[in-house]
């Protein structure tokens, strides 16, 4: 009688084996392919959020910037402005008590923010003076701005304030004012990335300083439009009153190298933002 077989062979065993190693190999090729291509892309939108993080902060400041007297210094890794932040129209002045502004509504938040700088008053030919001291008083006299025909939004969030020392005899009713906070960009050593360039916001009357967004390659800068030019230089007029705007240059890079790379990844950025408040 035959006796129905049982098992496999050595042989059969062998060649199933063989067969599995080869598609085992295949597979995980793909999925060391798939791996990597799914890092590079990773890396890449870091490097890419590195620019595109801060540059909402960066245009919402550098765009207000009066074009005449916003910059107080530039260079091609460090830039300060005037950023207005709050403006109004003066009501009444006075030697005694100061000038009273009726300040137009304004995000609680930003007004709320700390690091006031100084104001400045526009005069009859559209120039703004700037006044880097005095002192922003939150005992605004609402009657006297009512006395003077200027309504004060208070419902609205607009505020009445004073201002001391007074704003000169030549800033008369209805002049209008801004006050402004110094804020420095610039870019330097990276504290959350080291050995990496990063943006840095820095408010100048109080110190507080904050790291934008890391890392950049070390070719990150700021560039110049100068007057009525289109292309943007590298250096900074002699007078700053010419500045028209600012070009970033803001490659970023990722934080490590993709898998199987021997880079890390870049992501070319240039925006420009130019100044709003400007005559020309």
């Amino acid at each position: 009688m035959r006796k129905s077989r049982q098992g496999m062979s050595i042989t059969e065993l062998l060649i199933a084996m063989v067969i599995l190693a080869i598609v085992g190999m295949a597979l995980t090729r793909v999925m060391v392919s798939q791996a990597r291509y799914f890092d590079h892309q990773k890396k890449s939108n870091q490097a890419r959020n590195v620019s595109r993080g801060p540059l909402n902060r960066v245009v919402s400041d550098v765009r207000m910037v009066e074009a005449l007297g916003g910059v107080v210094s530039a260079s091609a890794t460090a830039l300060t402005v005037r950023v207005p932040y709050a403006i109004g129209v003066v009501c009444t002045s006075s030697s005694g008590s100061g000038t009273q502004i009726s300040m137009l509504p304004v995000d609680s938040a930003m007004y709320a923010g700390l690091g006031y700088s100084g104001y400045a008053w526009r005069d009859g030919m559209g120039k703004y003076h700037y006044m880097d001291s005095g002192t922003l008083h939150d005992d605004g006299d609402v009657v006297a701005c009512t006395n003077a025909g200027i309504n004060t939004l208070t419902t609205q969030k607009g505020y009445a304030r004073r201002i001391t020392p007074r704003l000169t005899d030549t800033a008369s009713v209805g002049t209008p004012v801004m006050v402004y906070r110094k804020i420095l960009y610039e870019f330097k050593n990276s504290v959350a990335v080291p050995g990496t360039i990063a943006l840095w916001r820095t408010i100048v009357a109080t110190g507080d300083t904050e790291e934008l967004s890391a890392p950049y390659e070390n070719t990150a800068k700021f560039r110049f439009f100068i007057g009525s030019a289109l292309t943007a230089v590298d250096t900074p007029p002699a007078t700053l009153s010419t500045l028209r705007g600012i070009e970033l240059n803001m490659t970023g890079v990722s934080e490590r190298n993709a898998e199987g790379a021997t880079q890390k990844e870049r992501a070319p950025f240039t925006t420009a933002v130019f100044f709003k408040n400007r005559l020309n």
